[in-house]
């Protein structure tokens, strides 16, 4: 059974937004010193993110994000599960988990100084699960904003997620309406993107890169190792009460 539909963007209750968590991840860790900054790019983690690949780069926020609370699995991020209690009074980790692949980017407007923006053109082959019908999107486009390390190699992050085929995005909506939203960002800075292979088995890189980095850092257990694996726990609408954990 399908939810009504929102129309308003859904940001977990108490969750620190994405931009927000960028920026502690980037200035309190000093990784994301721009070329311009005090800091520069010559040492710690802003020259990692130089030389890294796009899940790396991704990852980098991880050790400082603050997260009121995490899905601690892929499948509790979807957007059928519901949290309640403990302050997330009744919110969800995603509002759209959809299968697709990037067609193209551009460079994004980034929201500080020290990071950058990749905006990528997502076209949605299949609606997995999400808050509302919205298989409206299935054989159209959306945008996909990206927010990473300022010392990082755009280009290079870009072209690999160009590279990447059939991906699983879960989502959440930014920006103004219209209704279906035309703009997204990947939940909890990128950690829920899946490499779909031709077989339908799904890998976790940016999840796979954090708990690489440091295995105490938040990352989502991979308990959807399938499409279909995850499909059918999609079909199951599920609670979790914070208060109890």
């Amino acid at each position: 059974m399908r939810r009504t539909v929102r129309r308003t963007r859904l940001v977990p209750h108490g969750l620190v937004p994405q931009v927000l968590v960028l920026l502690a991840g980037g200035l309190l860790a000093g990784c994301a010193a721009g070329p311009g900054s005090a800091g520069g790019c010559g040492s710690g983690a802003g020259a990692r993110a130089g030389d890294a690949g796009f899940a790396e780069v991704l990852a980098l926020p991880a050790p400082t994000a603050d997260y009121a609370w995490y899905p601690g699995t892929v499948t509790a991020a979807l957007p059928s599960v519901t949290y309640t209690g403990d302050g997330a009074g009744d919110s969800r980790a995603s509002e759209l988990a959809a299968v697709g692949r990037f067609t193209g980017w551009a460079p994004g407007d980034p929201a500080h100084p020290s990071l950058q923006e990749i905006d990528l053109t997502f076209e949605v082959d299949e609606v997995v699960d999400s808050l509302g019908d919205l298989t409206v999107l299935e054989g159209g486009t959306v945008t996909v904003h990206v927010s990473i390390d300022g010392c990082a190699d755009v280009d290079r992050v870009a072209e690999e997620l160009l590279g990447l085929d059939d991906l699983v995005l879960f989502l959440n909506h930014v920006g103004p309406e219209p209704w279906p939203p035309p703009e997204w960002v990947i939940v909890f800075d990128g950690a829920f993107l899946g490499d779909v292979h031709g077989d339908g088995a799904i890998t976790w890189p940016v999840a796979e890169a954090i708990a690489a980095n440091n295995a105490a850092d938040h990352h989502p257990e991979a308990d959807a190792g399938t499409l279909d694996g995850l499909r059918a726990a999609a079909a199951e609408e599920r609670t979790v009460d914070l208060s109890t954990h």
